[in-house]
């Protein structure tokens, strides 16, 4: 995810702060001015089983950047946030290089999903790339299953923290409890899908897609059909690899929003069989 000002430095910058729950409501100002589809829960997943850092003036959170550790060997960097009114002062890279230091004393990897400006950046504090999405937008069909068997949420986890490479298991035990019509296992073939509702639009993400291919026939039906129960607005971020998937969301009149490069900073390397992940999260969970 991309900082919200240039990477400049001043002696004047506030000291940091760790946040708590208490902090929710402030942090939600924050995405939502930005125009990002993060909500109290999604923010509260970060107070809970990560760590918040911010900058407060005046009694009010101006700037915030968060660390979501997964397993032992990585952490994810993102919510890299300053008030509109103040960027430009130095805010979200005193946050974000506070992460990285971080990170590094606990002998961890870094990891992130950049837009092509963050990459930039990124790329000047020590991070390389080694995959790209795309994030498709588009519009549910709005016709709800109400005879859709209970899924093996547990199968699914487990699925999805082996092409992940990381224990991710507090993250999609609570998208599967916020949202468990969103979650779908195949046993026979290991698809599996998460999903949860944002502010904007729903998020299907992470999905693991069946061995060798992440871009399956199997994937391509489950995410129609999962598209077609779904009202409203709906997001996916897709593996840019999987161009049938891809096909399929164009035929269902989705468009492409914008790509992220996923970034490490650090000797960790995604797992062998990384490559049956068919869309990811969302940028800020990665």
């Amino acid at each position: 995810m991309v900082p919200t000002e240039a990477v400049t430095a001043i002696s004047s910058i506030p000291p940091l702060i760790t946040l708590s729950q208490g902090d929710t409501e402030g942090a939600m100002q924050l995405s939502t001015e930005a125009g990002w589809n993060q909500t109290a829960d999604d923010w509260q997943l970060f107070l809970r089983h990560g760590k918040v850092f911010g900058i407060l003036e005046d009694g009010a959170l101006s700037a915030t950047a968060a660390i979501m550790p997964y397993g032992t060997e990585i952490a994810w960097v993102s919510m890299v946030l300053t008030r509109k009114s103040r960027r430009g002062c130095g805010f979200g890279t005193r946050l974000l290089k506070h992460c990285l230091s971080a990170i590094e004393t606990e002998g961890r990897t870094a990891l992130l999903d950049a837009t092509p400006a963050g990459e930039i950046i990124y790329r000047r504090l020590g991070f390389e790339g080694h995959e790209a999405f795309t994030r498709w937008v588009g519009t549910g069909g709005g016709q709800p299953r109400g005879d859709v068997a209970a899924p093996d949420i547990a199968a699914a986890i487990s699925a999805a923290n082996r092409a992940f490479g990381a224990n991710r298991t507090d993250l999609l035990a609570n998208f599967a409890s916020r949202r468990p019509d969103l979650c779908h296992y195949e046993p026979n073939t290991g698809l599996c899908v998460f999903g949860r509702e944002g502010r904007l639009a729903t998020q299907i993400g992470p999905v693991v897609g069946t061995a060798p291919s992440p871009d399956s026939p199997e994937a391509e039906a489950q995410l129609a059909t999962l598209i077609g129960e779904i009202t409203g607005p709906v997001l996916l971020d897709v593996a840019d690899r999987c161009t049938r998937i891809g096909e399929r969301l164009e035929l269902l009149g989705f468009d492409r929003q914008r790509p992220f490069l996923r970034m490490k900073r650090g000797p960790w390397l995604p797992p062998e069989n990384g490559s049956t992940v068919t869309a990811i999260a969302g940028p800020e969970f990665g």
